[in-house]
């Protein structure tokens, strides 16, 4: 005869097996799986308009426009049932008449950086990162594809 499965069978299907559930669970505060948050800044010139169209592959995050200094924001939690190196966010960036694509977020690339922000100021000539140590946009070492 089979007994009937105990508490800790439940909370691991809760906690490992469903992890949207993860989203409401924390310790002291802090949670076990933070969030990522994304912010986009239009860093062009004054009188230009940005229009951004983020995706991941499961998700469309539709079209946005920006004039300049506007900032456009997302967050996601990690997808812990896929092995770590898929998390990906790209947008395509366009002004003037010109389309150009960039990853906003890409695990294997910004798994490093400590915090769990990435501020992004589209600029003409890269996307530029922001630097928490002096306090700027000056990490321009990205290329538009």
């Amino acid at each position: 005869m089979m007994s009937k499965p105990s508490i800790h069978v439940f909370m691991f299907c809760l906690l490992f097996l469903f992890p949207s559930n993860l989203m409401a669970i924390t310790t002291n505060g802090i949670s076990l799986y933070p969030r990522i948050h994304i912010y986009i800044m239009n860093g062009l010139s004054p009188s230009t308009l940005l229009t951004l169209h983020c995706k991941s592959k499961d998700d469309d995050l539709g079209v946005h426009y920006l004039n300049h200094l506007d900032e456009y924001t997302f967050s996601f939690h990690y997808n812990i049932l896929v092995p770590q190196g898929y998390t990906l966010f790209f947008c395509g960036f366009t002004w003037n008449g010109k389309l150009h694509w960039f990853e906003v977020y890409n695990w294997q690339r910004d798994q490093y950086l400590k915090g769990a922000n990435l501020r992004w100021s589209i600029q003409e000539k890269a996307p530029c990162l922001f630097n928490h140590v002096t306090q700027n946009y000056d990490i321009c070492d990205f290329v538009y594809t």
